[in-house]
């Protein structure tokens, strides 16, 4: 039985996901020596950029929201 039927049924959608991902870089990946590793490199890649998206959506909400804040009466 493959690994990936273990995994735990909240974290599998997320594992799925990231495996399509790679598959797009298996050009780059499939060139490396030892290709395991440069795969998980490409997925480390991928989840950074996401993450900094993320961060930069974040920024720009926040401060938009900073610019539309009342200020408080005393």
């Amino acid at each position: 039985m493959p690994w990936r039927n273990k995994v735990d049924s909240n974290l599998k959608p997320h594992l799925e996901r990231q495996v399509q991902e790679s598959v797009k870089q298996k050009r780059a990946y499939s060139r490396a020596k030892n290709k395991s590793i440069a795969q998980l490199w490409c997925v480390i890649a991928s989840m950074s950029k996401e993450l900094f998206d993320l961060k930069l959506r974040l920024n720009y909400l926040e401060k938009t929201l900073q610019k539309t804040k009342k200020p408080h009466k005393k």
